[in-house]
C-alpha cells in the first residue's frame, strides 16, 4: 500500500462525516469537501478530530481551518478568526510538519476561507490578490471556480464589476453540480444589482437562488435568500411585503446565525414605520444573539446603532453612553486581536468619546490654548509631549510606575516601554522622588480635567480633538495637515473622517 492509499484509508472516516461519498478516491476532494460538507456533521466531526488527531498530525491544520469555516457559517466570527490564526501558524512556520504535495492544497483552502472570513467585515480590496494567489495554488478544477466565484462577488462589490461577470461563474457552479455555491451566487447576484438599483434583475435571481435552495433542502440558504429578499422590498419602500418576507424565516435554536441580520432588519422596517419602541425591541433581541456569537460584523453596528436612538430619539445620554461603551469595548478587543478599526467599529470608538465630552462638557474649548504646543510639529513630536505630559501629571499623584500603570488602567509593561521611549528620544522623566514642581505645560489643565479615566480612553479623546483643533488650525486642508504632522495623506482622511463625513451603519443585505 502506498502512501497515498495509506493517506486516504486515515481520511475516509473524516470524508464519511464530512459528507463525502466512500467512492471517492482522491484525497484531494477532502479539501472542497471541507468547506461544503454537511454542517450539522462537520461540527461533530471537528469535536471528534480534537481528541483523536496529535497535534503534529498533518491533518490538524485541515481541523483548523474547516472549524474556522464551520464557525464563520454560523456567525461565530472571532472564534473563527482565532482557529484561522492558529492554522496560519502551522502552515507558514518555517517548521512546519505538512508534506510538500499537501502543502499547496493546504494553503489554498486557507486563503479560500481567510477571504470569506475577512470580508463579511473588512470590505477591502486586499482581499482580491490573496483569491488570486490561492486559486494558483490549487490543482482541483471545482475549488479553482469556487476561487472564480469569490474573485467574481469580490470585484462586483468592490470594482462595481457587471452582475455578468458574476453569472458566468454561477453557471459554471451549475454545470459542475456545486449547488451551494450556485444558490449562494445567484443571491449575491441579487445583492449586487438591488445596489446598483436594478431591482428587475435583483428579483429574478432571488428566484433561480430560491429555486435551487428549496429543490436541495438547503433550509440555512433559504432563510438568507428570505432576508435578503424583504430587506430588498424594503429599500423599495414596499415595507408590508418587506414584512411578510421576513415573517417567513422560522429560526432554528436559540443562536441560528440569522436572527441578528433578521432582528436588525426588523429594527429598521419598525423604524421606518414610526415604531422606534419596536426598533429598540427587536435591535436587543439580534444584540443578545450577536453578542453569544461574538459576530464581528454585528455587535459594534447593533450598539452604535442603539446608543443613536437613545441619544436622538430620546434624549437619554446616560442609555446612549451604556451602549456606545459596550460597541466600543468590543471594537476594542477586536482591534487588539488584529481586526481592522474601520466601518461601524471605529464610528463606535468615535460615538463613544463623543458622548463623553458632550455630557461632560467640552474638554478643550477653542479659545483654549491647551493645544498651542502643537503647531507646526509633527504627530509622531505631538504624541511623545503628550505623553510625557500625562506621565509627568501622574508621576506627581503615583510615584511608583506600577501604581501609575494601575491607575491608568494598562499593563505596567506598556508603560515601561513608553518611558523607555521617550528617554531614547531625549524627554527628561521625574524621578522616583521628585526634586523640583512639575513643568507648567499647557496640557497640565487639560491632565487635570482628564485625571480620572484610562491611558487607552485619554488617548482616543485626546487624538480625536487635536485633530480637530489641527484641522481647523491649518484651514481644513488636508494636504497641508498631512505635510506637517509628516503623515499620509489617507492617514489624514481616516483622522478627519468623522469630522467631514456622515457616519454610515448598519447597511444589512
Amino acid at each position: 500500500m502506498d502512501s497515498r492509499q495509506k493517506e486516504l484509508n486515515q481520511l475516509k472516516p473524516i470524508l464519511r462525516a464530512a459528507g463525502a461519498k466512500e467512492t471517492d478516491s482522491d484525497y484531494w476532494e477532502f479539501l472542497l469537501m471541507l468547506g461544503y460538507g454537511d454542517s450539522e456533521k462537520a461540527i461533530q466531526l471537528y469535536e471528534s478530530l480534537r481528541n483523536t488527531v496529535p497535534a503534529s498530525d498533518w491533518r490538524m491544520p485541515l481541523v483548523e481551518i474547516g472549524e474556522a469555516r464551520i464557525l464563520s457559517i454560523s456567525n461565530r466570527d472571532f472564534e473563527c478568526h482565532k482557529r484561522l490564526a492558529t492554522a496560519a501558524e502551522i502552515i507558514f512556520s518555517r517548521s512546519n510538519f505538512l508534506k510538500d504535495e499537501i502543502q499547496a492544497e493546504v494553503t489554498a483552502l486557507y486563503y479560500y476561507v481567510l477571504t470569506t472570513h475577512q470580508a463579511k467585515f473588512d470590505h477591502n480590496i486586499s482581499v482580491l490578490p490573496l483569491l488570486h494567489m490561492g486559486k494558483s495554488f490549487t490543482t482541483i478544477d471545482s475549488f479553482q471556480l469556487a476561487f472564480d466565484y469569490s474573485i467574481s462577488i469580490n470585484e462586483a462589490m468592490l470594482l462595481n464589476f457587471e452582475v455578468s461577470d458574476i453569472m458566468s461563474v454561477v453557471q459554471k457552479l451549475e454545470q459542475y453540480e456545486l449547488w451551494t455555491l450556485a444558490c449562494i451566487g445567484y443571491r449575491q447576484a441579487a445583492i449586487v444589482s438591488r445596489k446598483k438599483n436594478d431591482y428587475k434583475s435583483a428579483y429574478r435571481f432571488f428566484d433561480e437562488a430560491l429555486s435551487i435552495a428549496f429543490r436541495m433542502r438547503y433550509d440555512m440558504n433559504i432563510k438568507q435568500i428570505q432576508n435578503s429578499l424583504g430587506y430588498t422590498l424594503f429599500s423599495e419602500k414596499r415595507l408590508d411585503d418587506a414584512e411578510c418576507e421576513y415573517l417567513k424565516i422560522t429560526p432554528s435554536g436559540m443562536y441560528d446565525p440569522i436572527i441578528p441580520i433578521l432582528h436588525e432588519n426588523l429594527a429598521l422596517l419598525a423604524k421606518a414605520k414610526s415604531d422606534i419602541h419596536g426598533c429598540v425591541s427587536h435591535m436587543e433581541k439580534a444584540i443578545e444573539v450577536s453578542t453569544k456569537l461574538d459576530s464581528i460584523p454585528h455587535v459594534p453596528g447593533e450598539y452604535l446603532y442603539l446608543g443613536k436612538i437613545y441619544e436622538t430619539h430620546y434624549k437619554d445620554l446616560d442609555r446612549a453612553e451604556h451602549y456606545y461603551k459596550m460597541g466600543y469595548d468590543y471594537a476594542m478587543r477586536y482591534a487588539s486581536h488584529g481586526i481592522s478599526l474601520i466601518g461601524d467599529r471605529i464610528d463606535v470608538v468615535n460615538a463613544y468619546v463623543n458622548i463623553i465630552n458632550k455630557k461632560h462638557g467640552p474638554k478643550t474649548p477653542k479659545s483654549s490654548n491647551a493645544f498651542a504646543f502643537s503647531n507646526g510639529l509633527p504627530w509622531k513630536d505631538i504624541k511623545d509631549i503628550f505623553h510625557h505630559q500625562l506621565i509627568c501629571y501622574h508621576h506627581e499623584k503615583q510615584q511608583n510606575s506600577k501604581a501609575m500603570a494601575a491607575k491608568l488602567s494598562m499593563p505596567a509593561s506598556t508603560l515601561y516601554s513608553v518611558q523607555e521611549r521617550l528617554k531614547k528620544r531625549g524627554y527628561q522623566l521625574p524621578e522616583k522622588s521628585p526634586s523640583s514642581p512639575a513643568e507648567n505645560h499647557s496640557l497640565c489643565n487639560y491632565m487635570e480635567e482628564h485625571k480620572d479615566i484610562s491611558w487607552e480612553e485619554i488617548n482616543t479623546i485626546f487624538e480625536r480633538e487635536i485633530i480637530h483643533y489641527l484641522y481647523e488650525k491649518y484651514g481644513y486642508n488636508k494636504q497641508r495637515m498631512a505635510q506637517i504632522l509628516k503623515l499620509s495623506y489617507p492617514s489624514i482622511i481616516t483622522k478627519t473622517r468623522e469630522l467631514t463625513q456622515v457616519n454610515e451603519h448598519l447597511l444589512p443585505n
